[in-house]
């Protein structure tokens, strides 16, 4: 992060690894995890009023703070839930089944694509969009995470508090100290996009070298 690059792209990171530059933009996003990374749609008065509470009232009991752990727990206890024995009725069966589907998605969007803090609270607006899976399904999730990720790299928290301990003298510096920084989003995207570059680059100095 130290060796990124001034621009005025507000949704683009540039660096300057090896003297070239190298770009991580939605593109490379969409490329690395395959993600629809298309605009948001601005979702009207008719789709909002199919958005609804069911899940978060059936099984976080209506709680307005809802957060990842709970997510998890109630997976967890819907995955354990007894289907009835044979008296129960098929819809019935089919219904929970679709409810740990919708759990599970909404437990992987917060707690891995978007990484949310466990103790953080999730999206109400993400909760409710569950409950519809033909929306939830085609809706944008690529951009929505990209846009948290650039958010969290972007930040000059993590950056500035690197710098700020490099200048402070040796004897004023606490070894024992560990700098911790918390990163949103899904920067593994980040990661494997530069992974890639950095062996472009050292493709390129080896067949230089070669010839």
């Amino acid at each position: 992060m130290l060796r990124r690059m001034p621009t005025k792209k507000k949704r683009e990171l540039w660096f300057l690894v090896e003297g070239k530059p190298a770009r991580f933009s939605v593109r490379e996003f969409a490329i690395v995890t395959g993600l629809v990374c298309t605009p948001k749609p601005f979702l009207g008065l008719e789709e909002k009023l199919k958005l609804k509470a069911r899940i978060r009232d059936e099984y976080f009991k209506g709680a307005t703070q809802i957060k990842v752990n709970d997510i998890q727990k109630a997976f967890r206890s819907l995955c354990d839930k007894e289907e009835g024995g044979k008296k129960k009725k098929a819809e019935k069966e089919k219904d929970l089944g679709t409810d740990r589907v919708k759990i599970a998605l909404l437990y992987f969007l917060e707690g891995v694509l978007i990484g949310a803090d466990p103790k953080r609270n999730v999206s109400t607006f993400h909760m409710s969009m569950v409950d519809d899976l033909d929306m939830f399904n085609s809706y944008p999730w690529g951009t929505v995470v990209y846009d948290t990720t650039v958010d969290s790299l972007g930040g000059k928290d993590m950056a500035e508090k690197y710098r700020e301990r490099l200048r402070k003298p040796p004897h004023k510096q606490l070894p024992d100290v560990k700098e911790t920084y918390t990163l949103y989003g899904f920067p593994f995207a980040f990661q494997v996009s530069f992974l890639d570059f950095n062996c472009t680059c050292l493709y390129q100095m080896f067949m230089l070298l070669k010839y």
